[in-house]
């Protein structure tokens, strides 16, 4: 099932309240199935590279482009710019990463990213 901007935008709050140790990993995707649909896989990958997006760390799952400048976008916002940068850092080391699949290169989200670095 397709990832949609309205499943992300559900995800969002949750994924945060995850951040912040008010719900577990579990939970969290628990309720991001029962609110927007999400499959609990996807849900638990949404968490997983939103939490990387935060703390600059290397993740292998994909989104598509548009979920993926939400996230950077809303981090900013909602986060400040040393999230922005950790999370910007993040998309980097993941499309590097993909890169070393053999599968082609990440190049919507490597002009998202170059767009969006200061």
């Amino acid at each position: 099932m397709k990832i949609t901007m309205e499943m992300s935008k559900k995800a969002f709050p949750i994924a945060k309240k995850v951040f912040s140790g008010q719900l577990t990993r579990n939970d969290g995707k628990v309720e991001i199935n029962r609110i927007s649909g999400m499959a609990e896989g996807s849900a638990q990958a949404y968490i997983t590279i939103f939490l990387a997006m935060l703390d600059g760390e290397e993740y292998k799952r994909a989104f598509n482009n548009e979920t993926n400048r939400f996230l950077l976008e809303s981090i900013r916002k909602d986060y400040g710019e040393q999230h922005f940068v950790n999370a910007l850092d993040a998309a980097q080391k993941h499309i590097n990463y993909y890169s070393t699949l053999k599968k082609g290169n990440l190049t919507g989200l490597q002009s998202i990213v170059d767009e969006l670095r200061p």
